[in-house]
């Protein structure tokens, strides 16, 4: 069976199709026997669950890819049902993942423009007022930066732990808009 793919092994259309592995938050059992994985899905950051195929083992932290055999199909987790292990590991879990594939969120830093004429972009992250983001505009100039890094030490921030947050409180507050989730990552995906 592929991944994310039905019992005749034809792929299935839909959120899940175009994502390659998964980033483990929780291992839990199940009943009668096996064991559940609750995970973030790569690149598009969906909060899942998939059961631990028969003879493999994980835990937290491990880095699976769909194609492997190790787990079977994804489906839909709600942010609310994640453990509370799952729960401590997703920030991190997400910064990783950016950390995997930086261009999507660069893109975000070079790209950022106003929203209104009172809201720019930028104050879509946390802690981030219209004074500031007038600074980090004209810190960017017009060429903008190289990579994350670059980011990071010319506005002395995280770049990567400021998007991971903003991620994160949109997978919790799914009727968050703008959803920088579905701008950014999952257009691509």
């Amino acid at each position: 069976m592929q991944p994310n793919g039905n019992s005749n092994g034809d792929p299935l259309a839909g959120p899940f199709a175009s994502e390659t592995h998964i980033r483990v938050l929780d291992v839990m059992g199940r009943r009668p026997s096996g064991w559940e994985i609750h995970a973030i899905s790569e690149p598009g950051l969906h909060i899942v669950r998939a059961r631990l195929n028969d003879g493999f083992t994980s835990e937290s932290g491990d880095y699976i890819a769909l194609d492997s055999g190790k787990a079977g199909p994804l489906s839909s987790l709600r942010f609310q049902d994640l453990t509370t292990e799952g729960n401590s590991v997703l920030q991190e879990s997400v910064v990783e993942s950016i950390k995997v594939n930086p261009d999507p969120h660069l893109e975000f830093y070079n790209r950022a423009n106003n929203i209104s004429l009172k809201v720019h972009a930028f104050q879509l992250l946390p802690g981030v007022g219209s004074s500031t983001a007038r600074s980090w505009v004209e810190i960017r100039g017009s060429n903008g930066w190289i990579d994350l890094k670059d980011v990071s030490q010319k506005l002395e921030i995280d770049a990567v732990d400021l998007l991971a947050e903003r991620y994160v409180s949109e997978m919790g507050n799914p009727g968050e808009v703008p959803c920088l989730l579905d701008l950014l990552v999952r257009v691509s995906a």
